[in-house]
């Protein structure tokens, strides 16, 4: 082959330009005894080197120091990288491992004991092979040597071509298609190998296969840093199951997050990011999908939702989300199958991932959860129990469980301010409110004592506002941080509810302000190590948004600055930064203090009067 060296002389050998013949094997040559140092070894006529290293005999007999082999090897792309294996067999050589050669080119392996080693031919499996290339090329090991001092040993290599009778043609006939004519009917031909076929070309990668590689480096790209995909969730790294389905509604909208992601890692402004003709196929597949949704493409249409869900909440600046449309179909698509339809890991997370956007929208709409019946929390804890999810994801979905009543409490709220005189509407309240609470001071009690002694939550000094937090949380992974500020913020929101329903009713209860600031507290020191999540952690400005209510002048000044630097490439309502009436009105909002109202007037906010949707 061109470009590799037949031979490994030594620069003595080199510049005395003593070759290796051909023709004659090495174990032969060390066969003839030397009578003197300047004696040189011919035959045929021809210098001969025996390449014995560490030292070979030219050297060896002259008194000089053997350079050994030399170093000069050239890689050849050949094509053959990427060839399926070919069919192996066994075959064992004296003093030398055993080695995998093709069932073809077993006949071809020429083994002889002599000297130190063997001959053998390499053709795939063993530590020095080397596959066959399209020309039938294959790698012989011609010689293994022992060194002198030490353990180890040397191999030589030399490549062969096992060479075609010109007698035999391609489908094992004779010349001119007769079997036995021309030179085959001397007989010469019987015992003849079979030339090594070359192994079929790698087979073109699909267009799914192909989009399922850029989603995985995109997945393992920016792991651990805020661009990391899984921030979203951990339904994210499930997702190239999928792609080899017929149906294009995922591959769609995994085709925008690759497209999105990837702009957002280049030096281009925001609003650039999402690519608009992606983000329209994208919905036009999800539209068609909803119109007739097969049973076996739920999981697709599921999973296309969410990620269109995810995309426009994180990359969409201008255009605003669908938020009321994804959720309504994310209901819709998951509950279709019922309770009991038997929930698979990635149909499992997938639901978990979006519940926060799914009860954000029955609350905006007034309406109880659907996932709120008896059945569905059965379900839910059941099939959670089974998985093999960590700690801390069970934990949070168990948390998500519960936080099913969470519309239930705003909207019972909304009827309270609308007659505070109802007290049976605010015993309601306050029997569902308890139960929740009390649900997660136990999980405060359990897991997280748990993931605290296990290092998974540690409490470090602060780099960031030492004077007013002076230490701060760190968290093993997203997850665990995401359990942390999720309990934390619905712990808030629960106890906001309670304290309306203990209003009308009379009751004083203190606790519940404590309790508030001490989760509100719990959001800020998680602040350090959610801002290296940016720019796709922002459900986190969700906790900071209703921690502001508890805190003091100077911490709320605080929960802005985060808010916007959490947010440093987005334009949130209604001015294009965080002021204290943008954030009271959706903390008020979501709790049913102040009523939503459709309308993209900013005075809605500014005046008190409701929170926009």
């Amino acid at each position: 082959m061109v470009g590799i060296p037949k031979s490994n002389r030594c620069t003595f050998c080199k510049l005395r330009k003593t070759k290796v013949s051909p023709y004659c094997p090495p174990p032969l040559l060390l066969s003839f005894p030397f009578h003197s140092e300047s004696d040189v070894f011919f035959v045929g006529g021809i210098q001969q080197c025996d390449e014995n290293w560490p030292t070979c005999g030219a050297c060896s007999r002259a008194g000089k120091v053997c350079s050994g082999a030399r170093n000069n090897f050239k890689f050849v792309v050949n094509g053959c990288h990427n060839e399926a294996p070919t069919t192996t067999a066994t075959v064992s050589t004296p003093r030398s491992r055993d080695y995998s050669v093709s069932a073809d080119d077993a006949s071809n392996v020429s083994s002889g004991e002599g000297g130190q080693g063997s001959a053998t031919t390499i053709v795939h499996g063993g530590p020095l092979s080397r596959r066959t290339s399209p020309g039938g090329t294959i790698i012989v090991d011609m010689k293994e040597y022992t060194a002198a001092s030490g353990t180890g040993t040397f191999h030589r290599m030399r490549l062969s071509r096992p060479h075609r009778p010109r007698h035999l043609s391609t489908n094992g006939g004779g010349c001119g298609g007769k079997e036995g004519g021309g030179r085959s009917g001397s007989g010469r031909s019987s015992g003849r190998p079979t030339p090594t076929p070359s192994p079929s070309p790698s087979p073109i990668m699909s267009p799914s296969e192909l989009l399922t590689a850029r989603y995985v480096s995109c997945l393992e790209a920016a792991r651990g840093t805020g661009n990391d995909l899984l921030i979203w969730g951990p339904s994210m790294r499930l997702i190239p199951k999928r792609l080899g389905s017929e149906s294009p509604v995922l591959r769609h909208a995994v085709e925008l997050v690759v497209t999105t992601w990837t702009n957002s890692q280049r030096e281009a402004a925001p609003e650039a990011w999402l690519d608009l003709r992606l983000y329209t196929q994208a919905l036009g597949s999800l539209q068609q999908a909803l119109k007739a949704p097969e049973q076996s493409y739920v999981t697709d249409i599921i999973a296309a939702q969410a990620m269109l869900q995810k995309v426009e909440l994180a990359y969409d600046f201008e255009r605003g989300t669908n938020e009321e449309r994804h959720a309504t179909g994310l209901i819709a698509m998951i509950s279709r199958g019922g309770p009991w339809q038997g929930f698979h890991d990635l149909s499992l997370q997938l639901t978990f991932d979006t519940y926060y956007n799914m009860l954000q929208s029955d609350v905006r709409l007034g309406r109880d959860s659907v996932f709120m019946q008896n059945e569905w929390s059965v379900a839910f804890k059941q099939a959670i129990e089974s998985s093999t999810l960590s700690r801390a994801l069970k934990s949070l979905y168990r948390i998500w469980v519960e936080a099913t009543a969470w519309p239930t409490l705003a909207r019972l709220v909304r009827q309270l301010h609308q007659d505070r005189t109802d007290t049976m509407t605010a015993a309601e309240l306050l029997l569902r409110a308890t139960s929740v609470l009390e649900f997660l001071e136990a999980e405060n009690e359990t897991t997280f004592k748990a993931l605290t002694e296990a290092g998974d939550i540690a409490e470090v000094a602060s780099y960031l506002e030492p004077d007013l937090f002076p230490t701060c949380y760190r968290f093993r992974d997203a997850d665990t941080a995401k359990l942390f500020y999720t309990h934390a913020l619905l712990a808030i929101i629960v106890s906001r509810t309670l304290q309306e329903a203990n209003v009308v009713l009379e009751n004083y209860a203190p606790a519940l302000m404590k309790r508030c600031r001490e989760y509100s507290r719990r959001i800020w020191m998680s602040y350090p190590y959610m801002r290296t999540q940016r720019p796709l952690a922002v459900e986190y400005t969700a906790a900071l948004a209703f921690a502001y209510e508890s805190a003091n002048e100077e911490e709320r000044a605080f929960c802005v600055r985060s808010l916007e630097d959490m947010e440093y490439f987005r334009r949130p309502p209604p001015i294009g930064r965080w002021i204290e009436a943008t954030i009271m009105a959706n903390v008020k909002g979501y709790t049913g203090r102040v009523p939503f109202i459709k309308s993209q007037d900013v005075t809605v906010e500014l005046c008190g009067l409701g929170c926009r949707s």
